[in-house]
């Protein structure tokens, strides 16, 4: 019924690792719909993908309506500009097609060249350098820096760093979809492609003064798609490589780029340079996120959420910040029920001291491999010694709260299941008939 690229997509194969890259990011999103919306499907992910499957052997499988999210942008300094991000959510479902149409894509020859880069690093997990220290493969974030690192190590002095302005917004689908149209020559791919990438809200209305800044016509791409990198790295494969021309490289993840060069000029006419070819696509820099002019390497400067100077390469100062900070609002609002059971407010189990520090130390572990290739350890070590702070207080509150509580409700802080409070429904030991004999 359908071409052999259009049948690979739902392969069970193909869909299973669809799931697993799907699940890995959900698993630890800031959407609570989203992380509900995993666990559902955890229950039972064979016959959930097998229902996929099904559908897409039918021709029946429905994207349905995503729901646009507007995420309020902030400057260097954490304060609201008044702009947003329009990201999309799309159901489960179309989430796993969309990956696992994009793994046929990429595995495509014609369009190996727009995946595998090696100048792009964003959001399609492809292996894109490999550290020669450890052999390791790398990918996404880690890649990107050791190529920032690689350039600096061959001689370049001179940075300028840079962040397009609503790339995505701006991405034409019905030109990029020409082009892979060209490249697949797979009428039955196409048409499930084109269902993937279009968009239609479920909340457009609720979206007000925003609502024209998502991808909803034919300019602009979805955010949150897993296809959109891909469609981005199509769009800017000529700027890519007129940028990597000569002797200055050009290091991009997704809408954020860095220029490296020998000299400042040279540096200075490279950032010019990207300017004019994005005016082609309608697209320019974010003056509040993007370099005036070039600096030196010798002086601290900061890539993709990562603080590089001199010898050390660690988490950027409003990471961290951020990073200290949602460990404050677990401690805090878990500070708060507890306090609450002096008052006789019930303890959500989710709040108790062991709920919260087991989430804790889960945040800290992933915070800290998030991080892995950074070298300052002094810096990690002073993390560690602010979160064990902030801790402590929490454990004097905790304390405080279990000494003034009643006899026998000093275990309700800590979360334990208390074996005498538990429903039972015992069985009744039998009367003894007097009429038995001895």
């Amino acid at each position: 019924m359908f071409s052999k690229l259009r049948k690979a997509v739902h392969k069970s194969s193909n869909l299973e690792d669809a799931w697993r890259v799907i699940y890995r990011n959900g698993k630890s999103s800031n959407s609570e719909d989203v992380r509900q919306a995993i666990e559902r499907f955890s229950e039972d992910p064979a016959g959930n993908l097998r229902s996929i499957q099904s559908r897409l052997s039918r021709g029946t499988f429905d994207f349905g309506k995503a729901r646009g999210a507007p995420i309020l942008k902030r400057d260097g300094k954490g304060k609201p500009t008044g702009k947003i991000r329009p990201i999309v959510i799309a159901s489960l479902e179309a989430r796993i097609v969309q990956r696992a149409i994009l793994n046929v894509l990429v595995e495509i020859p014609a369009l190996k060249p727009f995946a595998n880069t090696p100048f792009s690093f964003g959001g399609l997990r492809r292996v894109r350098n490999r550290d020669e220290t450890t052999g390791d493969d790398l990918s996404a974030v880690p890649a990107a820096i050791k190529a920032v690192l690689d350039e600096i190590g061959r001689g370049a002095r001179w940075i300028a760093a840079a962040d397009i302005t609503g790339f995505f917004t701006k991405i034409p689908k019905s030109t990029v979809a020409g082009i892979i149209r060209d490249a697949i020559k797979d009428d039955d791919l196409m048409a499930l492609l084109e269902d993937a990438i279009s968009v239609e809200l479920a909340n457009l209305s609720e979206l007000q003064k925003f609502r024209d800044q998502f991808p909803i016509e034919d300019i602009g791409v979805a955010q949150g798609n897993s296809l959109s990198p891909l469609l981005g790295n199509i769009l800017l494969a000529a700027f890519d490589k007129a940028m990597n021309e000569g002797d200055c490289r050009c290091i991009r993840y997704i809408d954020d780029f860095i220029i490296l060069a020998p000299t400042k000029k040279a540096a200075n006419a490279r950032l010019k340079k990207a300017k004019g070819l994005l005016e082609e696509f309608d697209m320019e820099l974010a003056p509040e996120k993007s370099s005036r002019e070039a600096h030196e390497v010798s002086k601290s400067f900061e890539f993709l959420g990562i603080e590089i100077s001199p010898g050390f390469v660690r988490p950027a100062k409003r990471a961290r910040i951020k990073f200290l900070a949602s460990i404050d609002t677990q401690l805090n609002a878990s500070k708060t029920a507890i306090t609450g059971l002096r008052h006789g407010h019930k303890l959500d189990p989710k709040l108790a001291l062991i709920a919260t520090l087991k989430r804790i130390d889960g945040m800290i572990d992933g915070w800290g491999k998030h991080y892995w290739f950074c070298n300052d350890r002094q810096l990690f070590r002073a993390v560690d010694e602010k979160v064990r702070s902030a801790i402590g207080a929490y454990l004097g509150a905790y304390s405080d709260t279990r000494n003034r509580l009643p006899e026998g409700n000093e275990h309700l802080p800590l979360g334990l299941t208390a074996l005498g409070e538990m429903e039972r429904s015992p069985f009744a030991y039998p009367k003894l008939s007097s009429s038995v004999s001895t």
